[in-house]
């Protein structure tokens, strides 16, 4: 009896933290497995720069896929769509005010920063072509891993636990991990770590709001497109341009204000403004699931 608690609840399912666990060792058996196909598929010949970034993308995708619709199947017995996947009805919408929601603040962030001298913009001179094609090729590559880093933490990971704990332990856990999953970029600190916490809670605000994870996709590929580019600004210690940019950054200033070296995200004023953002989230009546999602039934 004691083994049976340990491992199960008293509904009879495995046990939150056991599911997760099975969750986070599929993928990291699946992830690799996934590269390597790719690198067969496409050898490094053929794919170089942030086309074979994102590719890597594409593979950790599917591993994550995969290993979520494994434990939906063996351990949830649910439906891989009470996930939230669903892209009809109104999931576009979700996915778009993503987008423009996210590109406001980044916007916002600059505003602030041009009249304190903290930022200087610089028009990229680039042809048409050039700049829309390297616009494209942007735009691609973080929606993409927008998408893995999404189906990661707020996909079966976020879910289950809301399920079986708390829901302020629900999304403090992915969202630590989040972070801490940020640590070990360029410039990192203490504060770029706690607003990459905090980035983590307001995707998981949007997830709970609309119950689909079309919202923090928008939201997080929004982010990171606004900032690299349309603006040239280091995004999470990465200095490294995907495509082109149409202006080119120049930071200064205090790094506990601006970021330094990491970027915005490693500065108080995207503290503050991930702050306001995830209490209007919270607040705001416009956001709500559009459809019933498919509830959960579980073998007892």
């Amino acid at each position: 009896m004691i083994v049976r608690t340990i491992f199960f609840n008293p509904a009879g399912r495995v046990r939150a933290g056991w599911r997760v666990l099975v969750f986070s060792a599929l993928v990291l058996t699946l992830g690799p497995l996934g590269g390597v196909l790719l690198s067969v598929a496409f050898p490094t010949s053929r794919a170089s720069g942030a086309g074979a970034q994102m590719l890597v993308y594409i593979g950790l995708i599917g591993a994550t896929l995969l290993a979520s619709a494994i434990c939906l199947r063996w351990l949830d017995r649910r439906p891989f769509r009470s996930l939230g996947y669903q892209w009809r009805r109104h999931g576009w919408r979700e996915y778009l005010l993503g987008l423009g929601l996210a590109a406001l603040m980044i916007t916002l962030l600059v505003l602030i920063q041009l009249p304190l001298g903290h930022v200087r913009l610089q028009l990229e001179e680039r042809s048409v072509t050039e700049t829309a094609s390297g616009t494209v090729l942007a735009f691609l590559f973080f929606n993409v891993a927008a998408a893995f880093e999404e189906f990661l933490f707020r996909g079966y990971l976020l879910q289950t636990l809301l399920l079986d704990v708390r829901p302020t332990i629900a999304v403090s856990v992915p969202s630590v991990l989040f972070g801490l999953g940020h640590a070990g970029n360029p410039g990192a600190s203490g504060l770029s770590i706690f607003n990459t916490v905090l980035a983590g809670i307001w995707l998981s605000i949007a997830y709970l709001k609309t119950q689909r994870l079309w919202l923090p996709i928008g939201l997080h590929a929004g982010w990171n497109f606004t900032m690299s580019a349309i603006y040239g600004l280091t995004v999470s210690g990465i200095e490294e341009q995907i495509g082109a940019s149409l202006f080119r950054a120049a930071q200064t200033g205090p790094t506990w204000l601006t970021g330094g070296s990491y970027g915005p995200e490693g500065g108080v004023l995207v503290t503050g403004l991930l702050i306001g953002a995830s209490l209007w989230l919270w607040r705001t009546p416009g956001l709500r699931p559009h459809e019933e999602m498919p509830e959960a039934s579980f073998e007892t």
